[in-house]
């Protein structure tokens, strides 16, 4: 009427349509605040009083919004809400169950045949049949109430699960009984079904492990998620199977994740739902609505296909430990009035520890402190009394694990490096610019085409960082990162390794004015890993030709080898790489696997006094064929004996005097003796087997 406020800047006055006067207003369901119904004029049953005001048939109700953790999903329905409230304020939960009245003369084990393939992903599954029901508009109070959740009423039958799955926090679904293929529901995996059209009317893709609700030709739901296309009531339907099951809350997830699919009911199965008394008077109440709002009559009986009952967890909880965490004094009485507020039975077992049945709703609850958490939520944290001292060890060992990649880091930090972090998640483009020839990882649902793929190597993320800094002006970068590649050996299994990659990029060191920039190498980097893991403790490390070697590498590449736990690659990265990445200068990268390294320890370091005696040099220039390791040389002489100090390669030499495909290495032999000063003819005969050794085993000829 006139004067009507129906918003804020909206108020009903006297005006002229088509030249008649108006004194007020016919409304739709949205514009009078009720719904966001919009299609047209609200229409009023026919036994109201025109002139009752509005808000008389349309009482105020408060909406209250609240806010739960993922692991409460007990508090998802009026149900779990009024539950917290009791236990809060000591009162006494009220039982909002109803029986149906049944049709004994129509047993429902005569109608439909229920079977479970998989009990482990459905380990309970009901069902109700209700005939002759009428498909019409729910009453007002039940289309009102679900406008204020925010679910949009359709029908009788439909709203009434709708209400349930509100109520006590079970989703249910309706099937057409008539449209039930053969009268028969199969709850089993996917598997060669590999399309399902939902009751959106959109064709899913399922894998084979997808758990579906089935009939005698084929599915019929997605368990948990949505009801397909083929089975859904529609206003001819007029007899009613109700369906209530308990679906294991990980494979509810990973196929409304995989779909991208999420619904009321996959919410709420996802984080556990009672499997015992909610799931009872949920499709008991069903059915007596469905009696009393849609003229229905109930079959006798329910079908409750349960193959193995789960049990309650039992955990026992000590009064005096409940004290300790949460810092105030409790005794075994509070502490079972708290729990048994909550509905968790409780029994004394001794003075100080009391056995608990946690109740099947209660998914959250699986250890001790889960129990002392519920304690002193109900005690009020509030309530706790602030501490006015307390005692801490500070002499706390690092896990081995974490102990081994703090002494990486601070050896990699002591020879300049830069630690950086990156995700672990990369692009299909990304893996196919880096390592080509490696099968990756796909992940199932990724959160974008960027990150779809486990990376298979750190040198894409280290180039993006260098790029980065390149293309600020930053350049001559030096980092490292310790991190998880992953790849398929094989297509039953993935691999995952724990890595250390080393990036450098640019000069080694700038120019200054008696000194030409230094750009980095190949052997820049050897030098700085050999420092590594000198810094680490390893005695040596080698390098070798590999047979094969990451693609990124260019004609510079060696295969490392430290203390025999390390492996890895190590050279400078080809252009083509540096390319795809925008680098335009040089860049060095080693990656070295630490798998093994972190399952064990690292060496011991050992300490030995600084010599005594003087050390005698002598130097050995062989002659031998190009492709011959130097490495191996040196290895060579330095098992032939205790008093060979240490052996280096100092200078090459190629040229047309010793032929093709020869060159000549020049060795610098140090000898010391830790018991006296050698003399010219101590070393004399040692010079010779050296000469000997090497000639023997491969071939060089001392050059003269």
């Amino acid at each position: 009427t006139i004067g009507t406020e129906l918003a804020p800047d909206f108020t009903i006055r006297k005006s002229k349509l088509r030249g008649v006067e108006s004194f007020g207003m016919l409304c739709s369901e949205k514009e009078l605040g009720l719904s966001d119904d919009h299609s047209g004029l609200m229409e009023l049953p026919g036994d109201w009083v025109p002139g009752t005001p509005i808000s008389e048939l349309f009482p105020d109700d408060a909406v209250i919004e609240i806010e739960l953790t993922p692991d409460r999903g007990d508090c998802l329905s009026y149900l779990g809400v009024a539950r917290e409230i009791a236990a809060r304020f000591g009162l006494q939960l009220k039982e909002t169950g109803r029986k149906p009245v049944e049709n004994s003369a129509d047993p429902i084990e005569s109608a439909i045949n229920v079977t479970i393939d998989a009990p482990d992903r459905c380990p309970r599954y009901m069902g109700r049949l209700i005939r002759g029901v009428s498909i019409q508009p729910s009453p007002q109070w039940l289309q009102n109430r679900l406008s204020l959740a925010g679910i949009r009423p359709i029908n009788n039958v439909v709203d009434i699960t709708n209400y349930m799955l509100l109520h006590f926090g079970q989703p249910m679904h309706a099937f057409d009984y008539s449209r039930i293929g053969k009268h028969a529901i199969i709850v089993r995996t996917a598997g060669s079904d590999r399309t399902f059209r939902t009751l959106d009317n959109l064709d899913r893709a399922l894998i084979a492990d997808d758990l579906v609700i089935a009939d005698g030709n084929g599915p019929v739901a997605l368990a948990g998620i949505m009801g397909g296309a083929g089975s859904e009531i529609a206003d001819t339907t007029s007899d009613v199977f109700l369906e209530c099951a308990y679906f294991e809350p990980v494979g509810v997830r990973k196929t409304a994740k995989r779909l991208g699919l999420s619904t009321d009911s996959s919410y709420r199965f996802e984080r556990g739902v009672d499997p015992d008394g909610a799931l009872i008077a949920s499709i008991d109440t069903a059915a007596a609505l469905l009696a009393e709002l849609a003229g229905g009559r109930v079959a006798a009986g329910t079908i409750d296909v349960y193959p193995e009952k789960l049990v309650p967890a039992r955990i026992d909880v000590h009064p005096s430990k409940v004290s300790s965490v949460l810092g105030a004094p409790f005794s075994a009485d509070q502490v079972i009035s708290y729990l048994q507020g909550l509905q968790i039975d409780c029994s004394l077992k001794n003075e100080d520890t009391i056995t608990c049945t946690v109740p099947l709703f209660r998914h959250d609850i699986t250890i001790e402190e889960d129990l002392i958490e519920e304690v002193g939520r109900c005690f009020g944290y509030d309530n706790i009394p602030v501490a006015d001292s307390v005692t801490l060890s500070l002499n706390t060992k690092l896990p081995e694990v974490e102990r081994i990649t703090d002494t990486i880091r601070q050896a990699l930090a002591f020879c300049g490096f830069h630690e950086a972090v990156t995700n672990s998640m990369t692009s299909e483009k990304k893996i196919r610019q880096v390592t080509p020839e490696t099968t990756p990882v796909p992940i199932l649902n990724p959160l974008n085409p960027e990150m779809a793929f486990m990376r298979t190597t750190l040198a894409g993320s280290l180039l993006d960082i260098t790029a980065y800094n390149c293309n600020r002006k930053n350049g001559n970068n030096r980092f490292f990162e310790i991190g998880t590649v992953f790849d398929h050996p094989s297509e039953e299994e993935y691999r995952e390794r724990t890595v250390v990659a080393l990036l450098i990029e640019g000069n080694i060191w700038g120019p200054t004015w008696n000194n030409e920039p230094q750009k980095v190498s190949y052997y820049i980097l050897k030098g700085l890993i050999e420092a590594f893991a000198t810094h680490l403790g390893y005695a040596g490390s080698t390098f070798t030709k590999p047979e094969h070697a990451p693609r990124y590498y260019g004609n510079e590449v060696a295969a490392v080898t430290i203390g025999g736990e390390i492996t890895g690659f190590a050279g400078e990265l080809s252009g083509e790489i540096r390319e795809a990445f925008e680098v335009k200068t040089p860049v060095c990268y080693a990656e070295l696997d630490i798998t093994g390294l972190l399952r064990g320890s690292l060496p011991v370091k050992a300490y030995t006094p600084l010599p005594r005696y003087p050390a005698l040099e002598r130097d050995f220039s062989f002659v031998m064929e190009e492709q011959l390791s130097t490495a191996a040389v040196t290895g060579a002489i330095r098992k032939l004996s205790d008093l060979i100090e240490e052996v280096y390669p100092f200078d090459v030499y190629r040229g047309e005097k010793l032929g093709t495909g020869k060159k000549s290495i020049t060795f610098s032999t140090r000898f010391r003796s830790p018991e006296k000063t050698l003399t010219d003819k101590d070393v004399e005969d040692l010079c010779e087997t050296i000469i000997a050794t090497v000639g023997k085993e491969y071939g060089a000829v001392l050059r003269t």
